[in-house]
């Protein structure tokens, strides 16, 4: 089955907003004087707003921070950067897509951030006229690593998921995308492949130029 539509993550993958999230929670967590490790930011990477929400409830539910009010200044610092100045490509995002674009290739994008997040993220850094959809994991039932949101993305596209190329850079978006039937490619951004991921992955590369010589090469 040859590729017909290649679904991007976001976050991670297309922008820089993990290392941005990371910074956000150890900033929010130390204002409630508890001292956050990388390791425990990279606990919902991938995650819906919803499940970031729960998840943390839950972590601290027997603690003096409250998770909710982590959560809502986690989001209140991201926003202040990427809805003013916008986040910072990632290397070859752009190439990758101008050479899909030069291809014919349809293209979604297809996050668990809130669709309010994607358009800004898309606009900001001027890759929106790259695009033909974009998924949100608010919109669905069930966020990653179920495939309800590369499906919606296939559906939008009209392309069946096995015709679509997934990218992504967490455990729970190689799941998802793995899951809906696509073939995965991993980019690792903030988390190292883990079994699971060398599992479900058809190929893990170092950045997305990698993708382009592989979808030269017919691979």
């Amino acid at each position: 089955m040859s590729i017909k539509a290649v679904l991007f993550d976001m976050d991670g993958l297309m922008v820089d907003t993990e290392s941005l999230a990371t910074e956000a929670f150890i900033h929010s967590a130390k204002k409630q004087g508890y001292e956050m490790t990388r390791e425990e930011t990279l606990l919902v990477l991938g995650f819906t707003t919803k499940s970031i929400y729960e998840f943390w409830e839950n972590y601290f539910k027997d603690s003096y921070v409250s998770g909710k009010k982590l959560v809502d200044d986690h989001y209140e610092y991201i926003e202040d950067i990427l809805f003013t100045t916008g986040p910072k490509k990632m290397p070859f995002v752009e190439e990758l897509l101008i050479y899909l674009k030069d291809n014919n290739y349809k293209v979604a994008v297809a996050s668990s951030s809130n669709m309010n997040h994607i358009t800004n993220n898309m606009e900001k850094t001027g890759l929106v006229k790259y695009i033909d959809e974009l998924a949100s994991g608010a919109e669905v039932k069930n966020g990653k690593p179920a495939p309800d949101v590369f499906l919606l993305a296939a559906e939008r596209l009209g392309v069946k998921p096995e015709e679509c190329l997934v990218l992504e850079d967490s455990k729970a978006g190689i799941i998802a995308g793995s899951t809906a039937g696509a073939k995965v490619i991993m980019v690792p951004d903030m988390f190292e492949p883990d079994e699971v991921c060398k599992e479900k992955a058809y190929k893990i590369v170092e950045n997305l130029g990698e993708v382009i010589k592989i979808l030269e090469n017919g691979e």
